[in-house]
């Protein structure tokens, strides 16, 4: 029977031993204005502890059996761009994003996009020259993919809470580095590329990643893999920081080496393989990571508190990544966003539609599973944690509850509540509160 290890099988080392190879180390998420949005507290955040290991104690074992079936997918996913050999999406597909260009948007600081802008940015897209590339590729640092070939922000009213920062919405997803990836085609500007994860697709920087010969692919794509279960680390090389490493990034294993492998790129713009070893361990480890109560604590207690970041901007999580970053390491794929997770997730889908608040809290309770099932509601998504005093608890990275003016009571971080976060304000429109909204269970 094959067993799964929590600590780190290739051994740490220190740096006078690598010579030139690059070392995996601790880091910090870099401060950034997520870090000043308001934080507001409520009942829950205050009498729930907000940490998630007393919770651990109701876990359900996993078996070895399940967690390869889990992890075998999880791996077939990752690598499915690299099986494509053009990328098929329709007409609408691709131009959804020129709906912003018809509508009232804004940048940040309130000034008013011109049409001008949207004129250029289509212009920029070069669709004409859809799958002209049509090779496979790898994202060589920790990215952001972007509906627009362009790092400016989108937004709506900034004077309306809730339609001003963090939701920008050229914000599309962060990647990890070392995502395989397939390239379409570039803009106009050749800064940019349009490719497909096998979670999304849309604009990376050209910088940020490497064309993959069938050599790398068959070196990298080797059937041993680690994932990182330690948040915000850097690889680091000749004292230089190559890429923020977030926790559930995924890196082949060289047994033969000792050596994690990443992608380098060289001069003609093609991947090759890179190595670095891991200065400590309980930084990375061989993917699946036991599903116990130990690695459940370790893995999700670092989820908690981190500011919300839509669509992983400024190297934070939204809800469904968290959800998504969470169940990686134990060698379950998630896709990207809340409405897939519930939709096109392996697990069982238990609805809970059409229910009343009480019933509703029961059949969570029921028949959700600690830290193996996902609450959804069109548009969120969170880890159900367990139940404290007949009220299921959950984890979630959580903007923030609706009140009976139309704008939000702003959490916005990852934090641990009942169903019901904020129901012990007059001013929260109670309709719209978790408890009377969430439509399903997904169970792994």
């Amino acid at each position: 029977m094959k067993r799964f290890f929590y600590t780190l099988l290739l051994s740490a080392c220190t740096a006078s031993s690598l010579l030139a190879h690059a070392l995996l180390v601790e880091g910090e998420r870099p401060v950034s204005d997520l870090d000043t949005m308001p934080a507001n507290n409520v009942n829950d955040t205050l009498m729930i502890e907000q940490n998630t290991e007393p919770f651990t104690t109701q876990v359900e074992p996993m078996s070895d059996e399940e967690q390869l079936f889990y992890d075998a997918e999880y791996n077939a996913k990752h690598f499915e761009p690299w099986m494509l050999s053009q990328l098929d999406l329709s007409e609408g597909e691709k131009t959804w994003q020129f709906k912003y260009a018809k509508q009232e948007t804004y940048r940040r600081n309130g000034e008013r996009i011109p049409a001008s802008w949207y004129e250029q940015q289509i212009a920029n897209s070069n669709f004409e020259a859809f799958n002209s590339v049509a090779q496979p590729g790898i994202v060589i640092h920790h990215t952001d993919m972007k509906l627009y070939p362009s790092d400016s922000e989108i937004y709506y009213d900034p004077r309306r809470v809730g339609e001003g920062f963090p939701f920008d919405y050229n914000q599309n997803s962060a990647v990890h580095i070392n995502t395989p990836i397939f390239i379409s085609h570039f803009s106009q500007d050749h800064a940019w590329a349009y490719v497909k994860t096998a979670y999304a697709f849309g604009w990376v920087s050209a910088d940020d990643i490497a064309l993959v010969s069938s050599a790398f692919q068959s070196a990298f794509q080797n059937g041993k893999y680690a994932i990182t279960i330690t948040d915000n680390l850097n690889i680091v090389e000749k004292k230089k920081t190559l890429s923020l490493v977030k926790m559930g990034t995924l890196f082949p294993i060289d047994y033969q080496k000792r050596y994690y492998l990443f992608a380098g790129k060289d001069k003609k713009g093609y991947a090759y393989l890179k190595y670095f070893r891991a200065n400590k361990i309980n930084l990375i480890s061989k993917k699946p990571i036991k599903f116990n109560p130990k690695n459940i604590a370790f893995i999700s207690k670092q989820l908690v508190g981190e500011p919300y970041g839509w669509g992983g901007k400024l190297q934070s999580r939204d809800c469904s990544a968290l959800t998504r970053d969470f169940f990686a390491p134990f060698g379950i794929y998630l896709p990207r966003n809340s409405s897939q997770q519930a939709r096109e997730s392996m697990g069982e889908y238990i609805s809970l539609a059409g229910l009343d608040q009480k019933t509703r809290k029961e059949m969570i309770v029921s028949h959700a599973k600690p830290f193996r099932s996902l609450l959804y509601v069109p548009g969120h998504i969170a880890l159900y944690l367990g139940e404290k005093n007949g009220e299921p608890i959950i984890l979630h990275n959580y903007w923030g509850v609706r009140l009976k003016s139309g704008d939000k009571y702003i959490m916005g971080r990852a934090i641990i509540t009942t169903t019901h976060p904020g129901a012990e304000r007059p001013d929260v429109r109670e309709p719209s509160m978790l408890s009377n909204t969430l439509r399903g269970v997904v169970n792994f």
